[in-house]
């Protein structure tokens, strides 16, 4: 009996340690080591998923970089991959639940038990030295395979699988999204890196030559070859350029490293731009009809598809929540075995049927069916405020292409005569008939000049590209996730050059008349 005691106690000692060996569980912070070393791994990733840079980089090029590496562009096609996984697992739901079962029992002695019988309405008291009797050994292996079905669980996951698919669907056009939004950026950004590039060539000189004549006027002054108040004005006119030159040269400097980040480069990366030196300044052709460019939109803005997914995703839970409502059925069927030998049958097999239904769902049908008419008509101004929303920028769009053509044409004769007059400051100059003053405010204005026209046709490409996005063309080829960069390269030079042309496969009104006609009749019927 002592014995049994001890080793009572040993197991409720021991039982109580691993209690408290889990409750004692704190928050660990990670040591410096292990934040170096996640830090030293993740530099060596982001070194070794970027191909090599072999030459200058063109558009074309830039956006097969920022297809390929930008992190914000692999990030939502892992979405989409996890997205398309877990629909894998939701169709798993609708199969019956198949259960293996396996089990070892042992007593340290036999479940004896004695009965008496019933005297009136109490058991009669137990006599002495009564019979004991055992029904199951001390050790006992038991085990089962059974499946079970619920027929209402199996409708509600059918309704949450279909959701899950269009989720998936969603994941896709949201995806879409990130890739018009990048390429738009990248095309602002690299016309920004190249116009930086060039101007920051013509910018440090004449910050170098401002400072200079800056150093010659003090000299001048302190020496007394002029009058104060000359110097000293010449001398603010020095420093005003200076001032205007050094917020030029601010707001330029950032430009590669932005397009660097956005193409999945350390912004330390050296690399050229293959527009530099020969800068290619063609307008874009957009004769395109409004109501095409509207229809378009309406057909292939991927915020309109998602739209309808998610509508279909609402009328798919008010299925749902109407399905709640029946009885649950339920069927099982199992076969077991147990190796007792006070059992005649070791082995059997079993099913049975079960009903359970909630009698309070009746009380619940009319609110329910008012919820899901008011989630189906909310489902349904979401798209239509979202289709209002995508006109809007298609006619916005529009409006500032045609804009920035008028500014950039504007531009490009202001930096023509800028040019020019900077020519003929510069024959005066050589003629010593003027100082040195006139000359730096003039190639200032020259400079300015150009980088308004510079910013004007990047502006201009990025309102092009702004269009393109408002009628949700995919500027991505078929099959591009499985291109090298060389071929996405080429890929986007030719759909870019067929674009730029006006070529521009759009949806017209032609192409929309059986979906009309189908309108109208069901309008009609309605």
């Amino acid at each position: 009996m002592s014995s049994r005691l001890v080793l009572g106690r040993t197991a409720l000692a021991a039982f109580i340690s691993v209690a408290v060996a889990g409750c004692s569980v704190v928050p660990k912070p990670l040591t410096h080591q292990e934040v170096m070393a996640n830090a030293v791994e993740n530099a060596a990733i982001l070194k070794k998923d970027v191909a090599p840079i072999t030459g200058p980089i063109d558009l074309n090029e830039a956006f097969a970089r920022t297809i390929k590496y930008n992190r914000e562009a692999r990030l939502k096609t892992f979405e989409a991959v996890v997205s398309q996984g877990q629909l894998s697992v939701d169709k798993f739901d609708m199969l019956p639940k198949l259960a293996v079962a396996a089990g070892y029992t042992r007593r340290n002695n036999y479940d004896a038990s004695a009965s008496v019988s019933f005297d009136g309405d109490k058991p009669a008291p137990l006599r002495d030295n009564p019979n004991y009797f055992v029904s199951s050994d001390k050790s006992t292996v038991n085990a089962n395979i059974g499946a079970t079905w619920d027929v209402l669980d199996f409708g509600l996951s059918y309704y949450r699988a279909k959701q899950q698919a269009d989720r998936f669907m969603i994941a896709k056009e949201r995806e879409r999204k990130v890739v018009h939004n990048i390429m738009e950026q990248s095309r602002s950004a690299y016309y920004r890196a190249v116009s930086a590039e060039r101007l920051l060539a013509k910018i440090n000189p004449l910050i170098t030559k401002a400072r200079k004549a800056l150093s010659d006027s003090e000299r001048l002054e302190q020496i007394r070859a002029q009058s104060p108040m000359e110097a000293l004005m010449y001398q603010r006119s020095l420093l005003e350029t200076l001032r205007t030159l050094q917020d030029i040269r601010k707001d330029l400097m950032p430009a590669k490293a932005e397009l660097a980040t956005l193409m999945g480069l350390n912004p330390s990366t050296k690399f050229q731009l293959a527009d530099v030196n020969n800068p290619n300044f063609i307008t874009p052709k957009l004769n395109i009809n409004i109501k095409d460019m509207e229809r378009t939109a309406l057909v292939l803005r991927p915020e309109l598809r998602e739209a309808q997914y998610q509508k279909r995703i609402t009328q798919q839970e008010v299925h749902s929540a109407f399905l709640s409502l029946f009885p649950s059925l339920n069927l099982n069927l199992s076969v077991n075995y147990n190796d007792s030998d006070y059992l005649r049958n070791n082995d059997w097999r079993s099913a049975g049927v079960g009903v359970n239904w909630n009698l309070m769902n009746v009380f619940r049908y009319g609110k329910i069916k008012q919820l899901n008419k008011l989630k189906i008509a909310a489902s349904e101004q979401q798209a239509l405020a979202t289709a209002m929303a995508v006109i809007s920028q298609v006619h916005i769009a529009d409006i500032q292409y045609k804009e920035a053509i008028y500014t950039y044409q504007l531009s490009t004769q202001y930096f023509d005569v800028s040019q020019r007059i900077k020519t003929q400051v510069e024959s005066s100059r050589t003629a010593q008939s003027i100082g040195d003053l006139t000359v730096i405010r003039e190639e200032l204005n020259a400079v300015l000049a150009e980088l308004r026209r510079d910013v004007a046709y990047a502006n201009l490409q990025n309102d092009y590209g702004k269009v393109l996005v408002s009628m949700g063309l995919d500027p991505l080829p078929a099959g591009f996730g499985n291109m090298s960069l060389e071929q996405l390269s080429k890929a986007f030079k030719k759909l870019q050059m067929k674009w730029r042309q006006g070529g521009i496969n759009v949806i017209t009104e032609r192409a929309m008349q059986p979906s009309l006609t189908a309108q109208r009749k069901v309008e009609s019927e309605s």
